[in-house]
């Protein structure tokens, strides 16, 4: 509402002014046809339908604008039509390499060049060696390899060992306690590897026993006073300390055997840890599983050879190695490229944007002075996102079938851009558009000097139209000219409330 004691004109005048500043602070709207109006007469209180709640409100928003200051501020009224909306061009491209499809080539690893296979314009297939590179770093990580594997084949057989002794030495100690005879421990265990525990465990069993049967000897003896207190006392003694020394020895050794498959264990598995991190690192340098499994000692002076490999099947266009040269991951030594497809690349104008804007996947046709009379097809794949601000282009890339090898990287072609579909479509002048906050409007004339704000999806645009998507029907009225002057009222009218 306007403010109490501000006369109708002067109220007329800041709306006016305070749109203009709004339209300035937001996205520029789409120019109309007809210059900005001028001054026009104070229009009579402005009636909206409903109340506005904030900017998000805007859509659908009625304002009413006398028809007295229609002509003032331009206002021009026309239906949306529907009609045919087609555009197309040609332009200049230029044949490239499809980007996807090339390699340049550097080694991993720094050395001497042993031998060169390929030279410029050879055909090589995926994994053909193109190069030999003698290095110390691949010689020193096969060698270290080779170690690694012959030091984990010992640790295995070692641990294998250890598990038996640990194994048999627990059942040694189950017979021993269990009071077993001799001679059947001995049958039991004679094939199994025990190690130096069977000979301590079997002497401390051997002694226990004797002491226990001179004890059962010597007791009797002193009940009917045939032998002194002393040899009792004695043979009690020998007894329980024979009985401790092999109960020690039970203890020690099993816990001695299982400490000790846990550490063969342990060695296992840091050497099967080093023998993986070796054969990651020469994965890492281009080696296959089946070369590294491979590898052997006996390879000698080739333990060092490096192969580079063709990445996929192609062409080699350059080639910058020599025999004996010293290369490293620095030095690009070879290109190689697939040509069976090129690219084809066009730079379009800002104004052609809506021949391609949705163009992905769809056909574009080119030709070369190198192939009179003959046309050839490209499939568009890309259309830039961002507008080169000197030439005020985006890029296109299109990919075309090559087999016959005719189309050279660097050859120029004229390029014909698809044209937008043929069929009748909603449209308006561009001079209809207006935009606030992102978001595309018309006004729509709804009967006598009532405006409707509305949203609309916008489509294709070929020269002064501009295809409705979706917000209008045909032969709606809408304004084709004059809408600033709307526009700066309905914000007015915003700000006031």
């Amino acid at each position: 509402m306007r403010q109490s004691g501000l006369p109708a004109r002067n109220a007329w005048g800041v709306a006016v002014a305070l749109g203009g500043i709004l339209a300035a602070a937001c996205s520029p709207p789409v120019p109309p046809a007809e210059p900005e109006p001028a001054a026009a007469a104070p229009p009579p209180e402005a009636s909206r339908a409903g109340p506005a709640e904030g900017p998000e409100e805007l859509a659908d928003r009625r304002i009413e604008f006398p028809r007295e200051s229609w002509a003032a501020a331009g206002i021009a009224i026309e239906p949306a039509a529907v009609g045919p909306l087609e555009e197309a061009a040609t332009l200049t491209g230029r044949i490239t390499l499809n980007e996807d499809r090339l390699a340049h080539i550097f080694p991993l690893v720094e050395g001497r060049i042993d031998t060169v296979l390929v030279g410029l314009g050879d055909r090589v297939t995926k994994g053909q060696v193109m190069a030999i590179i003698q290095s110390r770093e691949v010689g020193q990580a096969r060698l270290k390899l080779v170690q690694d594997r012959l030091a984990l084949g010992f640790a295995r057989r070692k641990d294998q060992w250890h598990d038996a002794v640990a194994e048999n030495t627990a059942l040694l100690i189950d017979l021993i306690r269990r009071e077993t005879p001799v001679e059947e421990i001995e049958t039991q265990l004679a094939d199994r590897p025990v190690g130096e525990h069977r000979d301590r465990l079997m002497t401390a069993y051997i002694e226990a026993g004797a002491a226990r049967k001179n004890l059962e000897r010597v007791r009797p003896l002193r009940s009917e006073g045939i032998v002194g207190s002393r040899h009792l006392y004695e043979a009690e003694a020998a007894w329980d300390s024979a009985r401790a020394t092999l109960q020690s020895l039970l203890e020690q050794l099993g816990q001695d055997t299982r400490q000790t498959a846990i550490m063969s264990r342990q060695a296992v598995q840091e050497l099967e840890t080093r023998v993986a991190t070796d054969e990651t690192a020469l994965e890492i340098l281009g080696f296959s599983p089946e070369e590294i499994a491979t590898i052997d000692a006996a390879q000698g002076e080739a333990l060092a050879h490096c192969p580079i490999e063709a990445p996929f099947d192609g062409t080699v266009i350059s080639k910058d190695v020599a025999l004996l040269e010293h290369v490293g991951p620095t030095n690009q030594i070879l290109g190689v490229a697939d040509l069976g497809t090129v690219w084809l690349s066009a730079d379009i104008y800002e104004e052609q944007l809506p021949l391609v804007a949705t163009a992905g996947g769809q056909k574009v046709s080119f030709t070369s002075d190198a192939w009179p009379g003959e046309t050839f097809t490209a499939t568009i794949f890309y259309t830039g996102d961002i507008v080169e601000q000197e030439s005020r282009t985006v890029a296109m890339r299109a990919v075309a079938d090559n087999a016959a090898g005719r189309l050279k990287p660097g050859m120029f072609v004229r390029v014909r851009l698809p044209g937008a579909s043929r069929a009748s479509v909603l449209q308006l002048p561009r001079s209809a558009l207006q935009e606030h906050e992102g978001r595309s409007f018309v006004f729509v004339h709804t009967g006598d000097d009532t405006f409707e704000r509305r949203d609309v999806t916008l489509g294709r645009r070929a020269g002064g139209a501009v295809e409705i998507v979706a917000g209008l029907e045909a032969g709606e009225p809408v304004v084709s000219g004059g809408g600033f002057a709307l526009k700066s009222r309905l914000l007015a009218e915003l700000l006031e409330e």
